[in-house]
């Protein structure tokens, strides 16, 4: 778990939502958030012999996951443990906290569940996939790409790159248009031609990147841009 938080619902109501570092005081602590849990259990009144339901995502732990699912029966002795689908979650966070009755749902980040994005039916307490976007053609990792680009931390640090954009303009639109393609239904269909898979360093973009940028393969990339 790179940056994880717990919520605790109670007869279908919220009772109490934690970041766990918000109280671990650390940045994406990469641990099981056993202080939110504490805190949420706190906050609701709940023991936990009274959780009947565990709702995990996937994957869960660094290590075996059938070991880390006994951990938490063994935890959570009442409960059974759920796994929900990676951007399934993501759109259900998205709709049911929504006014809507009815909606189209698209989630979309660097993967999860092996998609790295799809687009959802909603209708009253339904949700129903109707397309998937899978890895390699990732805006998530397309945008982490560019953050490591940038100087900064990828898949940590693209908020940085979220505030600088608002200083940004469209010198590069046509260039990422160009990476992004288009495939079936207007759905993104990258230009491998500008990836390097041997590249492990800023962003993985190959040597044709760059000179659509008007630099050298190995040169730095100004400030101004």
């Amino acid at each position: 778990l790179s940056d994880p938080a717990v919520a605790l619902l109670t007869d279908g109501a919220l009772a109490a939502a934690v970041e766990q570092k918000k109280i671990a005081r650390r940045h994406r602590p990469g641990e099981f958030p056993e202080e939110a849990v504490e805190a949420c259990l706190a906050l609701g009144r709940v023991t936990r012999d009274q959780v009947d339901t565990v709702a995990i995502v996937r994957p869960f732990a660094a290590g075996p996951e059938a070991q880390t699912h006994l951990e938490l029966r063994a935890e959570f002795p009442n409960a059974r443990i759920v796994i929900v689908e990676h951007h399934a979650a993501h759109a259900a966070s998205a709709y049911f906290a929504s006014p809507f009755q009815r909606a189209t749902v698209l989630t979309l980040d660097r993967q999860g569940d092996f998609r790295c994005g799809a687009r959802w039916k909603a209708n009253g307490a339904r949700l129903e996939l109707d397309k998937e976007l899978y890895l390699p053609d990732s805006l998530g990792d397309l945008y982490g790409r560019v953050t490591g680009l940038l100087g900064f931390d990828p898949n940590a640090e693209e908020h940085k790159v979220q505030w600088m954009s608002t200083a940004g303009g469209g010198r590069f639109t046509a260039l990422f248009e160009e990476i992004l393609g288009s495939g079936n239904g207007g759905w993104p269909r990258f230009d491998r031609a500008y990836f390097d898979g041997e590249r492990v360093s800023r962003g993985g973009f190959s040597a044709r990147f760059y000179q659509r940028l008007g630099l050298a393969d190995n040169a730095a990339i100004p400030e101004e841009l």
